[in-house]
């Protein structure tokens, strides 16, 4: 489950990339610098969530703790999100947030490698 919820963050921000360049090419973004930084981030946010779904879907136990931190990571910018961007858009992010927790948290149990 841990492992759907990396592939599932790493779609959103492909998503939050295309967004972005949407913007760019109907030129609505302010700061076109700001915006490609954004979506350079976002890409590689993208790629290492990828990495980190495929790594769980394999059976490794290395991504845990990395999945444990950016979900960690997420639960306040969610809120900030909710905040600044309305309830629509950061309670599923908060939501999100949370299962990945909770789904590595879980993982963690259930791993019979040797401490």
């Amino acid at each position: 489950m841990a492992g759907f919820v990396c592939g599932l963050e790493a779609l959103l921000l492909v998503g939050a990339a295309a967004a972005y360049l949407a913007g760019v090419v109907h030129e609505t973004e302010s700061s076109l610098p700001r915006t490609l930084a954004s979506m350079a981030l976002f890409l590689v946010g993208a790629l290492l969530l990828g990495a980190m779904a495929r790594a769980w879907r394999h059976g490794a136990s290395w991504p845990r703790m990395a999945t444990l931190v950016v979900n960690a990571l997420l639960v306040p910018v969610s809120i900030t999100v909710i905040r600044g961007n309305g309830p629509l858009v950061g309670v599923p992010l908060l939501a999100l947030a949370v299962c990945g927790v909770v789904c590595a948290l879980r993982a963690g149990d259930s791993d019979p490698s040797p401490a």
